[in-house]
């Protein structure tokens, strides 16, 4: 007799006991591949204020990484996955009308939670996106926009989530809270979003050599490499320039404000 798969409203109970369960339940439904419970899961999942267990951590499942089919399956995630990034940015947004609530460790804790979390899931997503690329020689001109979609969509989150964080978030916790309560609650921001920075340009970089190796067959024409600008997006050298200025500013910011320079 077939084990019965645990239910969504049990694997989104359980995701927020820990960091470990968080990403195992999370790579569990990835590796399951049925769209309709990912979408639901994504949907439904809320990062708690604090692990229940914050010593309890795993690394994302290889397989949840390599499971992918094609970029409109990935697409078709996308709106459980949107909900779930927007849930956590109204969040931060609480903590940003709430700051210091219930004090200066407890607030800046739980907006590194999700500020951590925001981070490690833009990465997850975009080595997702990178093994479809690496898996498909010859794109439709369709498949190739959804693809530079996609990982755009991936970076202007994360971004979303720095500004908040180093920009509101930061104001508000520092003006509400005592400085050297608030200071000392924040030390571990500056070294995050360094780690966070230093993962996603890397994947940008293999993007960009993962992009020089394939082709894009438009309808009725030759096929042709892969172009990288359309409409501002980040593929594009000059683009990419501005959006790493815009994050390198606010983690300045975050850094000074800390009083680390690193």
């Amino acid at each position: 007799m077939a084990t019965k798969p645990p239910t969504i409203a049990s694997l989104v109970r359980t995701a927020t006991k820990s960091q470990k369960l968080y990403v195992e339940n999370t790579s569990y439904i990835l590796i399951e591949d049925d769209k309709d419970r990912i979408v639901e899961y994504f949907t439904r999942l809320s990062l708690p204020r604090e692990w229940t267990n914050p010593e309890d951590t795993a690394e994302w499942a290889q397989e949840a990484i390599d499971n992918v089919k094609d970029f409109a399956f990935e697409l078709a995630l996308m709106d459980g996955m949107t909900k779930y990034l927007e849930r956590n940015l109204r969040k931060i947004k609480w903590h940003i009308s709430h700051p210091g609530e219930p004090d200066a460790a407890a607030s800046a804790g739980a907006v590194y939670l999700i500020f951590e979390a925001q981070g490690e899931f833009a990465a997850f997503r975009i080595r997702r996106l990178m093994n479809i690329m690496r898996n498909t020689e010859t794109l439709s001109a369709l498949e190739w926009g959804t693809a530079r979609e996609l990982l755009n969509r991936c970076y202007r989150d994360y971004r979303s989530s720095v500004q908040l964080v180093t920009m509101r978030y930061l104001e508000a916790l520092l003006g509400a809270a005592d400085p050297a309560d608030a200071i000392a609650a924040l030390q571990g921001y500056p070294q995050l979003m360094r780690k966070h920075t230093e993962i996603l340009e890397g994947l940008r970089t293999e993007v960009e050599e993962i992009r020089q190796t394939l082709a894009v067959q438009p309808d009725g024409y030759p096929l042709v490499s892969p172009p990288r600008y359309f409409g501002g997006d980040l593929l594009d050298a000059t683009s990419w320039k501005h959006f790493w200025g815009d994050v390198g500013t606010m983690s300045d910011s975050l850094r000074q404000h800390v009083g680390l320079g690193i």
